[in-house]
């Protein structure tokens, strides 16, 4: 029985022949937690691939209602570079300043969305990209 199995699971492959391709974005910190007094800091992303790989930065408020997490545009934090290209095995500093000039009343939190884009001259029919993100907490006290 056991073995009926695994000729049917091969042969689902053969016929399908989905490949899966999976991306190698890493970032560290993987949570920000700033302190009074603290408008900025830095995550470092690396590029682990062999390949070059585009990279978007995007800042969101992030609250929860009913249990749900709620990512709404904001303006109060921004990251720079908000796009940039690592090369293969190289490495980048994305700055996160909260501009606002409102005081933080209490604790502030966001989400720090770091997204690989794909590559669409990697497209090929049959496969499967896997990309990365990475929803890093981001907080900002009083």
């Amino acid at each position: 029985m056991r073995f009926l199995a695994l000729v049917g699971t091969v042969a689902f492959f053969c016929l399908f022949g989905a490949v899966a391709q999976a991306a190698s974005l890493r970032v560290a910190p993987i949570s920000l937690d700033l302190p009074s007094g603290t408008s900025a800091s830095v995550v470092r992303v690396w590029n682990d691939d062999s390949a070059p790989v585009q990279v978007q930065i995007r800042v969101f408020k992030w609250t929860q209602r009913n249990g749900q997490d709620v990512l709404e545009p904001t303006r109060d934090v921004v990251a720079s570079p908000p796009m940039t290209q690592l090369a293969p095995g190289t490495e980048n500093l994305i700055r996160v300043v909260r501009t606002s000039t409102t005081p933080v009343n209490g604790r502030e939190s966001y989400r720090l969305l770091i997204d690989q884009l794909p590559d669409p001259g990697q497209a090929r029919p049959g496969t499967v990209s896997v990309l990365v993100r990475h929803a890093i907490p981001l907080y900002f006290a009083e």
